[in-house]
């Protein structure tokens, strides 16, 4: 009898994930040097501000009582509050012009619960997500899990590119497809995996177009912020969730995972007003409501101060962090003809190209001469939807968040050994 035979669809379609393999190979080798898992710098977990918050919301018997109890499906109150009067500062609004935000805010485990509930809410077999090419494969994991169609669209340095959108939704139109299409998906800030931002003066475009080629049903943008806040300048620009003015068009998902915690497991999103009740009614049945203990600190630590000192410490722990592996990469591979990489200005991710004929994937030279160099990166294949094809194979996604200082160093002169043994061109 064979077990799997019980399965759902969904489950026997899922297979093995790609970053739990990656995973796995680091914690079976402890001499590696991952520059591959997205995960933040250890030293730099809020060790010190969680534990006061956490004093605090426990110090007071009626405080403690209700963070350990239930919560709501929509969230913590006050948290709620608090985030909607934080992005009034953050967006230059004025006090007060958001309270109408509010009702259409919603806590969730991390973004990425988010992202699952969106596409649980809006997605059937056969419906399209338009997203930037590359982008952040776990999402379109979950897109395919729902039977839907992943189209990449072309980037450049500004992020997504609206031209080559604009012709993609001429084409799904000509095609008869234009009705299946749901959603647009961007990752504004420091993308994962390009570290790449939208540019600002493509942010209001973004919103107009999708209102535009909106023409039997609402098309959605999602925007994904994940790494708002991380800009090593301290300055990002309004987001596009800022430029929909009627509050009908993009769905914005933030969260507390790169800035604060991933242990706390906490995000927030605001959705358009036609989302709000299908979105409520799903993660009810999800978890009746994300962790109320959790929601509890982050409130305490947004509103003493030590949320933004720590936001404030992690853009200089991530600038000198970027800097110390752009400028190893600099020096073993910058004279190497054909590797290039990305040049972020916050975030966690550097994106490497090397020549098109040396294949990056899993199976291919690259990654097996790096495994011998002791030294781990993401295959770019895993970013990039099949449609419209064909997938670039010379890409790599390297994370800095992990490794130390002197581990960046020897990570990148360790991958550009495991380079330079592929073949004489790139020597």
């Amino acid at each position: 009898m064979n077990p799997s035979s019980s399965l759902s669809r969904l489950a026997r379609d899922r297979g093995g994930s790609p970053i739990s393999d990656l995973m796995k190979r680091a914690l079976d080798n402890p001499r590696l040097i991952s520059l591959a898992a997205g995960f933040v710098d250890p030293a730099s977990l809020p060790i010190d501000p969680t534990r006061r918050a956490v004093d605090a919301v426990l110090g007071d018997p009626a405080s403690g009582r209700k963070a350990l109890q239930y919560g709501t499906t929509i969230g913590d109150p006050s948290l709620r509050s608090r985030l909607v009067r934080r992005l009034e500062l953050e967006e230059n609004a004025l006090p007060g012009q958001f309270e109408g935000v509010l009702p259409r805010m919603v806590v969730t485990n991390g973004s990425q619960q988010l992202l699952y509930l969106v596409a649980e809410a809006l997605l059937d077999p056969g419906d399209i997500v338009l997203v930037e090419s590359p982008t952040y494969f776990v999402f379109m994991g979950l897109i395919e899990a729902r039977g839907a169609r992943v189209i990449g669209v072309e980037t450049d340095q500004g992020g997504l590119n609206l031209e080559a959108l604009e012709a993609t939704l001429e084409r799904l139109e000509a095609e008869g497809d234009l009705p299946r299409v749901k959603l647009i998906y961007t990752v504004s800030e420091h993308s994962n995996p390009t570290g790449i931002s939208l540019a600002e003066d493509r942010r209001a475009p973004l919103v107009e177009l999708a209102n535009r080629w909106s023409k039997d049903h609402q098309i959605f943008v999602l925007e994904d912020a994940a790494y708002r806040g991380l800009s090593f300048s301290g300055r990002e620009p309004s987001s596009v969730w800022r430029h929909d003015e009627e509050g009908r068009c993009v769905i914005l998902a933030r969260t507390f995972s790169k800035s604060f915690s991933p242990g706390l497991k906490t995000g927030f999103g605001v959705l358009p007003e036609a989302l709000v009740d299908p979105v409520l009614s799903l993660k009810g049945d999800h978890d009746f409501g994300s962790n109320n203990f959790a929601q509890a600190v982050l409130d305490r630590a947004l509103a003493d101060g030590s949320y933004d000192a720590q936001v404030a410490w992690l853009r200089e722990v991530y600038r000198t962090k970027c800097d110390v592996l752009l400028g190893a990469l600099e020096e073993h591979l910058g004279d190497v003809e054909g590797v290039s990489w990305t040049v972020p200005t916050g975030g966690l991710y550097i994106w490497l190209t090397v020549p098109e004929w040396l294949d990056t994937g899993k199976d291919g030279p690259l990654f097996s001469r790096a495994l011998e160099h002791e030294v781990l990166y993401v295959p770019g294949v895993y970013a990039f939807a099949d449609e419209p094809g064909p997938v670039p194979t010379n890409h790599a996604r390297l994370c800095f968040g992990v490794p130390d200082e002197d581990q960046l160093r020897e990570g990148a002169r360790r991958l550009a050994g495991a380079l330079a043994s592929c073949g004489e061109h790139v020597a």
